[in-house]
């Protein structure tokens, strides 16, 4: 049963007379400025949906070529896609309603190595085309683990085709009806055999692509015919090869090219509908428009080649290293101009941070980069490894789950991480005793993690680390299913059947029997003396799986306790991600004032940047300042007396070490709001200063632009 013969479902979006007027959704946003929005188009407005498509499958399957047909009507043979890129599929108005849909495909690498990247760019997807190569005989195991990476990636549902490319070569080897099975099986709405290069099938495709997404779920929006125009020269500035511009850049340019005045929020809206599916980021820091947010992706997989390119493959790299983009990057990889590259590799430095992917590590030679994914240090057989509480087998996206895992303990303040090996890390309490974690893959996305204690560790303590790894995979992970290893008192041996005993003790909390003889489950099963147990094998006496550990694992204190410390942990992967866009924003400005603006390799005395003033030649001068840079509004606190703002010196061998420098250092803060402001420490300090050592003093910050940039140029110069 081919495509054309699989019945659709029913949002397929297939075109037909009675189709009822498209949802319309009035954004204030988009619409700010606008002279009228009425409820369906007019002369002078248009309708507008577009959705995202991945073109997801083995390296060299045939995607690129077929993107290129889908969107070009093109073919030339074409090198293995680095990363992700986008290719836009244009698709015709559809219906008597006037809606204009759009499609935008993005074409991802297939080598194993990019899947932990990909899983920033899958947000958003209407649609994922699984496309294998025709002529590979083995096909099932990798189509099954492409689809549960692509199930377990999706933070909602999307359909999904399954496409066969390069059938010119031969065919299929496989016979169709198998494949039909499969897609049928797996709930693909369709299968197609195509050609790229012969252009067979291509046509069908993109009706099926069409037809296959739920357009009934997109915002289809209602705007005046300068939104189309604004869009359409903002495409094309991308197939000009434009990479980065600031807003204002972005806004005179259109200006020009349109012989047209419009608002910033009219130009905000477009950008914000080309955002939904990646087709432009705006970044962070700096009003920087990305308009190939594809790069980001190629410069992480350069970080991925280089850390597997390492001769020890240590899984960490310097993050100056990084962020001066000395990576291996592959052949066929075009690099960015040098002012452009240095705030791409900025912006993918700050996604990888932000999503918990790697952790920072500060060192005396400066920050490390620690990927836990890919850290490939075997554990000696000298290392004693403590004995193995509880396990977790569960399914999804290991390196995703297991790297985020061992970042967020990372940044969780009972636990400190001490030792890193090859799928296991190990971590300390405050008191110095061991703990950890550690993965073992089960199948192809399927892992199992067992969390491993010192023997002297208190009850509770082990209870909470394992309660925390319960709690992260029940986030992240998918069919989740603990075990606790449990040791028979009497004799020490271990219990073998640690399904059963979890089955039992489930049973049990649940007030079910396990006996289907049982008179009454729920009373009879919690009498002190009827308290599940099982049987030892070694010595025949009963091992209780109901102890002391269970009950506190089900103490809604605990619970509660576990979740606190997870909030801490995001909020400090947030400030973390904040301050590296604060960093951004930093070089932004004063590069856009002319200046010269660097981040320092060690910072352990409280300065972050540096900032050095050029003459009227343009040649650096040797004159600076000094910068601490603070993201978020509990590093100010309002005095409740009269609502001076406070910043508190937290080490006062910083404050003694920022007196003792030849230029001044300034405090750099960016509240929750945006709003950036600075202001010189030193002079503070010396107002505030007397005998005693100052604790804090009053911020009274400037505005954080081009110009104040300048004046402190003029001031030193």
């Amino acid at each position: 049963m081919g495509y054309r013969d699989r019945a659709l479902p029913a949002h397929s979006g297939r075109p037909r007379e009675d189709d009822p007027e498209p949802r319309v959704v009035r954004d204030p946003c988009l619409l700010r400025g606008f002279r009228r929005a009425a409820p369906s188009s007019t002369p002078d407005q248009v309708q507008y949906t577009n959705a995202k498509v991945l073109l997801v499958g083995e390296s060299g399957a045939g995607k690129t070529g077929l993107s290129r047909r889908l969107a070009a009507d093109t073919w030339e043979p074409t090198d293995s896609t680095i990363g992700a890129w986008a290719t836009h599929l244009r698709m015709p108005v559809t219906s008597g309603s006037g809606v204009t849909r759009e499609i935008w495909l993005w074409d991802f690498g297939g080598q194993a190595d990019q899947r932990l990247i990909h899983q920033l760019y899958m947000d958003e997807t209407a649609l994922a085309v699984l496309i294998f190569d025709g002529q590979k005989e083995d096909l099932f195991e990798t189509l099954g683990q492409w689809d549960r990476d692509l199930t377990r990636a999706a933070r909602k549902g999307f359909a999904k085709l399954l496409v066969a490319a390069r059938v010119d070569a031969g065919g299929l080897r496989v016979g169709r009806s198998e494949i039909e099975k499969f897609a049928t099986e797996r709930g693909f709405v369709g299968f197609l055999e195509t050609s790229a290069k012969q252009n067979l099938g291509c046509e069908e495709l993109k009706h099926a692509i069409f037809a296959a997404i739920n357009w009934d779920e997109i915002p289809c929006r209602t705007t005046e015919v300068l939104f189309k125009r604004l869009k359409e020269e903002i495409i094309q500035l991308k197939d000009e090869g434009r990479v980065l511009m600031r807003f204002n850049e972005l806004r005179e340019t259109l200006q020009l090219r349109l012989s047209a005045q419009f608002t910033d929020g009219e130009l905000r809206g477009v950008l914000t509908l080309l955002a939904g599916p990646g087709v432009v980021w705006e970044l962070a820091f700096g009003s920087w428009i990305l308009l190939q947010p594809e790069r980001i992706n190629a410069y992480a997989q350069a970080v991925i080649r280089t850390l597997q390119s390492e001769e020890l493959q240590r899984g960490y790299l310097m993050e100056d290293r990084v962020l001066k983009g000395d990576l291996a990057y592959a052949s066929s990889m075009p690099r960015l101009a040098d002012d452009e590259e240095r705030f791409v590799l900025l912006a993918m430095h700050q996604t990888v941070v932000e999503r918990g992917l790697c952790l920072r590590q500060p060192t005396a030679r400066g920050n490390l980069l620690i990927f836990p994914s890919y850290y490939r240090r075997e554990r000696s057989d000298a290392v004693r490894s403590p004995a193995v509480l509880v396990s977790y087998r569960f399914t999804g996206f290991l390196d995703e789950i297991y790297a985020t895992l061992v970042v967020r303990l990372h940044h969780t303040e009972p636990f400190q991480r001490d030792q890193l090996w090859r799928y296991a890390a190990d971590f300390k309490t405050n008191t110095g005793k061991q703990l950890g974690v550690k993965l073992t893959r089960r199948a192809p996305g399927a892992g199992e993690v067992e969390a491993y204690f010192d023997p002297d560790i208190s009850t509770e303590e082990k209870i909470i680390f394992s309660k925390y790894v319960h709690e992260h995979l029940l986030n992240y992970a998918r069919d989740v299913e603990r075990l606790r290893h449990y040791v028979c008192p009497s004799c020490g041996t271990p219990v073998g059947n640690r399904e059963v005993a979890m089955q039992r003790l489930r049973a049990w909390i649940e007030g079910r029997s396990t006996r289907p003889d049982a008179p009454n489950p729920s009373k009879v099963f919690r009498r002190k003396k009827q308290l599940p147990s099982i049987v030892c094998v070694e010595c025949e006496q009963r091992v209780p799986l109901w102890d002391d550990m269970e009950e506190c694992f089900a103490s809604p204190e605990i619970q509660q306790r576990v979740r606190d410390m997870q909030q801490e942990a995001s909020i400090e992967l947030d400030n973390e991600s904040k301050e590296r866009a604060l960093v951004g924003e930093v070089i932004s400005t004063v590069a856009l004032a002319g200046q010269i603006c660097r981040e320092l390799t060690v910072s352990d005395n409280g300065i972050h940047m540096e900032i050095e003033f050029k003459d009227d030649a343009y040649a650096a001068t040797g004159a600076k300042l000094y910068l601490q840079v603070k993201s978020g509004d509990s590093y100010v606190r309002n005095r409740q007396s009269d609502g001076t703002e406070l910043f508190t010196i937290k080490n006062q061998n910083h404050a003694a070490y920022w007196m003792s420098q030849p230029f001044p250092v300034w405090l750099v803060i960016r509240n929750a709001a945006g709003e950036v402001r600075w202001m010189d420490m030193r002079d503070a300090l010396a107002r505030t200063g007397g005998p005693k050592p100052v604790q804090q003093f009053s911020f009274q910050g400037e505005r954080f632009d081009v110009m104040s940039v300048r004046r402190r140029r003029d001031e030193a110069l």
